[in-house]
């Protein structure tokens, strides 16, 4: 049995963990989708030609290492509010939450005194953008979550290992506080695990693989799953 007693926050991934694309959405852009709807909203909103909104996007994904979302939203001169909106409407078409326990799942993990912060490649308004289409936050902010620790915070991505040793740093942990939670067995186990993180959670919807689950690495259907394994030991 899983001891999680030194455990005090959970450190967890956005994309694919709390939104995804919708099942039924054929025509899947890939993870960076939000270029697509900068690029429209260099052209709808902004008033440009579409070749002009894309040589400003293109300076900036080349010119700066750690870009935020909010770079390119003042290279095309957009009003920030109209553009958040925007992508909402565009991207709540092919988004979602993955499950419907969401909100109960966290309110309970947090009622009970862990602290919830969310990992991801993504900068921290991308984060916040995507909560939104979770319906687990806004663009101005999260009350569920205590820190957004994006890949530009921390300047590196969570297929290195300096990722999850900054992210400790930043939160004020060590090691064996938190655990992990996520859909990737090489970004939400192999490498926080290389660092001393003790426990991963891999959410997988699809396949209950439950029984593969070892002293560290543990497979949940849902994050119900997770609540009912963390409060347990409480």
């Amino acid at each position: 049995m899983n001891n999680f007693a030194s455990v005090k926050a959970l450190l967890v991934d956005i994309d694919d963990t709390i939104v995804r694309f919708k099942p039924s959405w054929k025509a899947q852009p890939n993870t960076g989708s939000l270029f697509h709807v900068l690029q429209r909203a260099g052209v709808e909103l902004g008033g440009l030609p579409a070749e002009e909104a894309a040589a400003r996007i293109e300076k900036i994904k080349t010119g700066m290492t750690w870009w935020h979302w909010s770079d390119y939203i003042v290279a095309l001169g957009l009003s920030p509010k109209r553009f958040w909106d925007f992508a909402y409407e565009i991207e709540s078409h092919y988004l979602e939450p993955t499950g419907p326990e969401l909100a109960g799942a966290f309110e309970r993990i947090r009622n009970a005194g862990y602290l919830l912060y969310i990992t991801s490649n993504n900068p921290s308004s991308g984060i916040l953008h995507k909560l939104r289409l979770a319906g687990l936050g806004h663009v101005k902010g999260c009350p569920l979550f205590t820190q957004l620790l994006g890949a530009t915070e921390l300047q590196s991505m969570k297929w290195e290992q300096i990722y999850w040793k900054k992210a400790l740093a930043h939160i004020a942990h060590d090691a064996d506080e938190v655990a992990v939670v996520g859909d990737s067995v090489r970004d939400d186990y192999e490498f926080p695990h290389s660092v001393g993180i003790p426990f991963s959670f891999i959410v997988n919807r699809t396949e209950d693989l439950t029984a593969k689950s070892t002293d560290s690495l543990i497979y949940v259907t849902d994050f119900n799953q997770i609540a009912k394994h963390l409060l347990n030991g409480r």
